[in-house]
């Protein structure tokens, strides 16, 4: 049976992979953030704003019905992403009058997002063992490194976030919450 977190995954992705068909001409999914797909001002900004708060949504439902404290950077992680959404991203069209407010707190708000991923893999790396333990240091790494690169190659930005969304998101989707859960009640 698929849990709320792997619906919420679906939808995300199919809102991403979908993006270019729905918002304006002029993105690019080599060059443009993903958040850009709910940017103010932006043709059909609404299905990417829906899909953050499904997603963030989804894994903070999902975590509280399986509460532990192991959870918790997961916990505020979904909370952080459903917030990103009620928060847009500045326009792709820099003439357009935006709240620089909600840009600013967009992006406030997405680099906790990212810090709460990172503590929550690597507390799961120091908790497991084996290849579960090089994996989650993997995506700890991935979820700091990938930022890097996105900064360090702006042009290439957009690509490189999707890359790292379909190793985190992918990893979510297998892992999380019933297999960690399943795993915390195990180990306490």
């Amino acid at each position: 049976m698929i849990t709320l977190t792997q619906a919420a995954i679906l939808a995300f992705a199919l809102a991403v992979i979908f993006g270019p068909l729905y918002t304006v001409d002029e993105y690019s999914i080599v060059s443009n953030l993903i958040s850009e797909l709910g940017a103010q001002h932006t043709q059909n900004n609404f299905i990417m704003i829906g899909a953050f708060i499904a997603l963030g949504g989804g894994i903070l439902f999902d975590s509280l019905k399986r509460f532990h404290v192991s959870l918790l950077p997961f916990i505020l992680f979904g909370l952080f992403m459903a917030i990103v959404g009620v928060f847009p991203h500045k326009p792709l069209n820099p003439s357009l009058n935006f709240n620089q407010t909600y840009h600013n707190l967009h992006g406030i708000i997405a680099s906790v997002a990212g810090t709460l991923i990172t503590a929550g893999l690597m507390w799961q790396g120091f908790r497991t063992n084996g290849v579960h333990r090089i994996i989650c240091f993997y995506m700890a790494a991935v979820s700091i490194i990938f930022p890097v690169l996105m900064l360090a190659f702006p042009s290439y930005q957009g690509i490189i976030q999707r890359v790292m969304y379909i190793q985190v998101l992918g990893w979510l989707w297998v892992r999380y919450p019933s297999v960690l859960a399943n795993r915390v009640w195990r180990s306490f």
